[in-house]
């Protein structure tokens, strides 16, 4: 197959990436605006770069926060949030795409997070058309008496970040659930927070992926090991984001848990 010519990605090598991103419950960004991943052609580093028909990825915050940091003078937290949430999404990226099939490293120079064209168009994970499996609609977070002050700061820096915030649980998105309040080991310690109006947060991927995942179809072995791939990149992912946007997060090793408590200072406001 003649590659692409220089400025263009593989037609679908970008339809897989968006598939992959849009199955992880992350959304795409069109244009220069987020929020969302932006695919775009990669750009050559020298004349020996060999980059055609490879894109390149980058995480778009919502303009609030790209505003504000264009804006943002030395010393205010917009412009290093705006870059912690970047780098933080596009390292969840690099995770998580392997398990789609599709291969994600930093260029020589470690500016452009570059995925080339697979070896093999048809290796990776597809997920088939079908009709979505019947699901209960599951609770709001208030309807799980989690505090109105926690859930404003968490959407507040979710929407800086540009990440989505679940409806419900069992949503795409970020997801929260009230701790058990047997379980809260730093409140025995002293040296956490107790459990009390704080919430455990979690990132559930789209529906498509995990009711293939769950589905007794061949390809659900791949679809659990991506959506895997995706709660751990994502975890990772959420604790930095989140935080750089002003919401205070912690994560208990010993639960191997990510506990929201609320904002932070300073909040970045515009």
């Amino acid at each position: 197959m003649t590659p692409p010519p220089p400025g263009r990605v593989d037609p679908d090598l970008a339809d897989r990436l968006t598939d992959a991103v849009l199955l992880s419950g992350l959304p795409v960004a069109f244009g220069e605006e987020g929020p969302g991943v932006r695919i775009r052609p990669a750009r050559p580093t020298g004349d020996a770069d060999r980059c055609a028909g490879a894109a390149a990825l980058d995480w778009l915050p919502s303009p609030r926060l790209t505003g504000a940091a264009a804006m943002a003078e030395p010393g205010q937290p917009a412009g290093p949030a705006r870059e912690v949430v970047g780098t933080a999404m596009e390292n969840a990226l690099a995770e998580f795409l392997p398990a789609f099939g599709l291969e994600a490293a930093r260029d020589g120079s470690g500016r452009e997070l570059r995925v080339a064209p697979p070896a093999l168009p048809a290796a990776g994970l597809r997920v088939p058309p079908g009709v979505l499996a019947a699901r209960a609609a599951g609770p709001t977070p208030a309807e799980l008496g989690l505090p109105a002050a926690l859930l404003d700061a968490l959407r507040r820096s979710a929407a800086l970040a540009g990440l989505p915030l679940a409806a419900r649980l069992g949503g795409t998105g970020i997801t929260l659930a009230p701790c058990p309040p047997t379980e809260d080991p730093g409140a025995e310690r002293g040296t956490e927070p107790g459990a009390d109006g704080a919430a455990d947060i979690g990132w559930n991927p789209s529906r498509r992926l995990a009711d293939l995942a769950d589905s007794d179809r061949p390809e659900a072995p791949a679809a659990a090991t991506a959506r895997a791939a995706v709660d751990a990149a994502m975890r990772h992912a959420l604790g930095t984001a989140l935080r750089a946007c002003g919401t205070e997060l912690r994560w208990l090793h010993a639960l191997q848990r990510l506990r929201v408590y609320g904002e932070s200072a300073p909040t970045i406001r515009r």
